[in-house]
């Protein structure tokens, strides 16, 4: 295993070194943004594809996999992007992964679209044979256009190299159409006109924890953190995405995504609000007893309006598996942040709204030494999902995501939140600096974290890649505050920055 990891880390960095100079090299010719045009707004297309498939696993078990991914044509034919995957049927309730989405994709005429495509990604979990925790999926669909969405079959091979799990099979797929819209990076704080709300969409981003009664398969309360984005609607209705991991309760490993709907209605003053929630995702792990899955949330809220961006919420419900024992009444706290103004309404005309720089990043690291809960504390690499939002000139707000792809802790994952600072070389505009102070929650694949909570400080030098892209090598700490975690970190990461209300 240990030869497996060091030859996979090295083909992963040079892999995603080459994709950042050839992705800021395709953004910029598929925008052809003159130097006089750099602050006007610009708008790529964009896919929302929600996938369903069935795996064989060794033994002829199977495990229903939902997928989902959010590319942008970055140039004519090609899409890129980041995507997620989560058991849904079978017993297997927890086994996540996530990474990028490549794609290139060919119209056959006004309907018919041949798509071919690779999923790198890491993950694991619910006992999954899936060695380190790298997974692969090449895949190629047939979709049929409607106009506006599509739908279509899809023969893909899913792939764990240092694992057991090697399957083929068809799945069904329905993409949604949607507009990335974004400036050039570098125009935080100016006023620019602009429609809707940019980016992916989101209107609003909370950092929530909060506590199950009785999630363990002890029977004893699990804490968690996590974040969550917010899409309006309508006036007082919102769609939205979250993640969340175990922060305290023996249950580390356990892990949720759900995607749901919101409703608030104010009480005497837009200062104060009441409504509900409901969501529906996957959820497991950490022998929270979830069986095949999938879970769904149902709550009364109520939001106060603290200043013109940040607001507190305050959630109680119930949370319930459909195939597993998992049932218990909850109550959740989250600190949120709107993303700019108010969102126009749909139709009308742009209008002046704060740039923000806005970052997407995809990462590898590399822990020196990380302590198992059998006394060994050999190395491991995760890969990672980042998103950094400038809040001034320069602090930044950062959510990340990280899985095990080597190490033989497949199924070790990590969510963060943060706070970030960076500048820039003086003479060398092109070359930027920063430290960031990361807190969240980790578990699975045997790492001792020690009930889930950790913290993970980096310092970052950084070296632009053309208009859009960037290219970082961070140093840092991952720490656990109750397990025997403790390993120096070495991060590289390429990241895409563009600038939003």
């Amino acid at each position: 295993m240990l030869k497996f990891r060091k030859a996979w880390v090295p083909i992963l960095i040079a892999g995603l070194l080459t994709s950042s100079g050839w992705s800021a090299m395709a953004a910029d010719k598929a925008l052809d943004i003159a130097q006089d045009d750099a602050t006007r707004a610009q708008a790529l297309p964009a896919r929302v594809t929600v996938g369903f498939e069935r795996l064989r696993l060794p033994g002829d078990e199977r495990v229903g996999l939902l997928g989902a991914s959010y590319v942008v044509e970055l140039a004519p034919g090609w899409w890129l992007g980041p995507a997620l995957y989560g058991a849904a049927t079978g017993r297997r309730g927890g086994l996540f992964t996530w990474g990028a989405e490549g794609q290139r994709r060919w119209r056959l005429d006004d309907r018919w679209e041949v798509v071919a495509g690779v999923y790198v990604g890491g993950g694991g979990g619910a006992g999954a044979p899936v060695g380190g925790g790298l997974m692969l999926r090449p895949h190629v669909d047939l979709m049929f256009d409607f106009g506006g969405w599509a739908t279509g079959i899809s023969a893909s091979q899913v792939r764990f190299p240092s694992g057991t799990i090697h399957s083929a099979q068809l799945g069904l797929l329905v993409t949604m159409q949607d507009k990335f819209a974004f400036t050039a990076p570098g125009l935080a704080g100016r006023s620019m006109e602009f429609t809707g709300p940019g980016g992916l969409g989101a209107d609003r981003v909370a950092v929530t924890a909060g506590r199950y009664a009785s999630g363990s398969a002890s029977g004893q309360s699990l804490g968690y953190a996590g974040m969550r984005l917010e899409r309006q609607l309508d006036h007082g209705v919102s769609a939205t995405l979250e993640a969340a991991g175990a922060a305290t309760g023996g249950a580390d490993g356990y892990a949720e995504v759900l995607g749901g709907v919101l409703a608030l209605w104010p009480a005497g003053s837009e200062a104060i609000r009441f409504g509900v929630r409901a969501a529906v995702g996957l959820g497991g792990g950490g022998a929270v007893l979830t069986g095949g899955g999938p879970i769904a949330k149902a709550a009364l809220l109520s939001r106060l309006q603290l200043s013109r961006q940040l607001s507190l919420d305050l959630e109680t419900g119930r949370a319930r598996a459909f195939s597993g024992d998992f049932n218990t009444p909850y109550a959740q706290l989250s600190v949120g942040m709107t993303l700019g103004e108010a969102r126009a309404e749909a139709g009308s005309a742009a209008s002046p709204r704060i740039m923000h720089d806005t970052e997407w990043s995809v990462s590898v690291q590399n822990y020196l030494h990380a302590r198992r809960k059998d006394g060994g504390a050999p190395g491991l690499s995760t890969l990672g999902l980042k998103f950094r939002r400038s809040l001034t000139e320069h602090l930044y707000l950062s959510g990340q995501a990280h899985s095990a792809i080597t190490g033989g802790a497949g199924a070790y994952s990590v969510g963060l939140v943060g706070l970030g600072t960076t500048t820039r070389f003086a003479g060398y505009p092109r070359w930027s600096v920063g430290a960031e102070a990361m807190v969240g929650a980790a578990g699975g694949g045997g790492v001792f974290s020690g009930g889930g909570a950790i913290a993970e400080p980096m310092a970052w030098i950084g070296r632009d890649l053309g208009r859009y892209g960037r290219v970082k090598v961070g140093a840092g700490y991952v720490k656990s505050l109750r397990g025997g975690l403790s390993s120096p970190v070495i991060d590289v990461t390429w990241a895409a920055e563009f600038g939003t209300p």
